[in-house]
């Protein structure tokens, strides 16, 4: 992915890294978000809004997500370069994990902004 985006040497440590990271900040998300489900009394639209209306929660929230879309980027690189050899069919894998990972990302904020 270093290669394809920023047109530097890739380093593997850093892709390590930045897995590891997205994947605690998304657990830790899960965690937040479970603790937050609990504390509703009821689930209507009103009181799923008003759990998604806080600032802090709508910028965790898009942190999170963005940092996942990357990771899943990522990740579809790493089972790109791995298991498909020919260069057409892999730059075409590519495109396709990138464009649906902006597409989630869009949806995503598009979603958590209307709220």
């Amino acid at each position: 992915m270093g290669v394809m985006l920023s047109g530097k040497a890739r380093s593997g440590t850093r892709e390590w890294v930045f897995q590891r990271l997205s994947n605690v900040a998304i657990c830790l998300w899960v965690v937040v978000f479970i603790g937050l489900i609990l504390t509703l009394d009821t689930a209507t639209f009103s009181d799923w809004k008003a759990l998604f209306s806080p600032t802090w929660f709508k910028v965790y929230t898009s942190i999170t997500l963005i940092m996942a879309c990357l990771n899943g980027v990522l990740a579809g690189w790493q089972i790109g370069t791995d298991y498909i050899k020919p260069n057409c069919i892999n730059r075409i894998y590519i495109a396709v994990v990138i464009a649906g990972s902006l597409s989630y990302l869009a949806f995503g904020l598009y979603t958590l902004c209307s709220m």
